[in-house]
């Protein structure tokens, strides 16, 4: 259907199943978006004129935090700076974004924040009086992080490969191992 709506000489009197009248779509601007052009059908992208933006970079995603998402989150949350004593330390943004935030946008950042200023009204409307979150305290608000960029082995043992995965937001080093394991409806070994 979205191929019929963007070829010209279609959308004039494009008709849909559910008013089951024709439309005029030709003078119709249409935005589409996506994270990953390869999984879209070539005639698709042959009527699309393509425009690349890019990510935030680390420094964007820091200025979006503190200027848009976290008074935001605060708002949500019913939290007010000059009643609740409360601090996101800085050094936790930073592995906030670093280490469980690489896609190139900003939801996964709203989404934590939003979570954190939660947690943190919780705590306050049980009692709390002074809440601050910090690099070490901050798996109790969001969990483990989603992504680790430290080393497993510096030199890999046997049974253990290198491999690279590669998606729409990155790429990263994966560690495949190889085990022995036996099943046990067939007792033979296996990998």
């Amino acid at each position: 259907m979205l191929l019929e709506i963007l070829d010209p000489e279609q959308n004039t009197s494009f008709t849909d199943d559910y008013i089951d009248a024709p439309i005029d779509l030709s003078k119709v601007l249409f935005i589409c978006t996506a994270n990953i052009l390869q999984t879209l059908h070539p005639a698709l992208l042959d009527r699309m004129e393509i425009i690349n933006v890019s990510g935030y970079t680390h420094n964007e995603k820091k200025h979006i935090y503190s200027k848009y998402l976290v008074p935001e989150a605060i708002k949500k949350a019913g939290l007010n700076n000059e009643i609740h004593d409360f601090l996101i330390i800085y050094d936790a943004v930073e592995k906030i974004i670093h280490d469980y935030c690489w896609e190139p946008g900003v939801w996964s950042l709203q989404r934590y924040i939003n979570t954190i200023m939660e947690k943190i009204a919780f705590k306050i409307v049980k009692g709390e009086k002074q809440v601050i979150v910090t690099p070490s305290n901050l798996e109790d608000y969001i969990g483990s992080p989603k992504f680790d960029s430290k080393r497993i082995y510096d030199k890999t043992p046997p049974g253990v490969v290198i491999g690279l995965a590669y998606n729409q937001y990155g790429g990263s080093i994966l560690f495949i191992e190889a085990t022995r394991s036996s099943f046990k409806k067939e007792q033979t070994g296996g990998l």
